[in-house]
């Protein structure tokens, strides 16, 4: 399963997937899906297995935490209620 995160802006769309490669973190840039709306036309994906990291380093970073959303096997997107954070 994947991992969709979406921000306000490109800048911080840049500015997160410089840090989290910086960190060893897998991402890609996608635009975003036609189901799911944002200000910004670029979101982040990344594993589900890298998401936790991935919002802590976001967090540390101050950068604004983003809307989440699962995409499972068939593509389909499901937004997350709650993004728990364990520091």
């Amino acid at each position: 399963m994947k991992c969709v995160l979406l921000f306000s802006s490109v800048h911080q769309v840049m500015r997160t997937e410089k840090l989290l490669k910086e960190k060893g973190i897998e991402v890609d840039l996608i635009p975003v899906p036609r189901d799911i709306s944002s200000d910004c036309g670029i979101a982040v994906e990344l594993s589900r297995e890298s998401e936790e990291k991935a919002l802590l380093i976001l967090k540390e970073n101050k950068i604004s935490m983003p809307e989440c959303y699962t995409k499972d096997s068939r593509g389909r997107f499901e937004k997350r209620k709650e993004i728990q954070i364990k520091v």
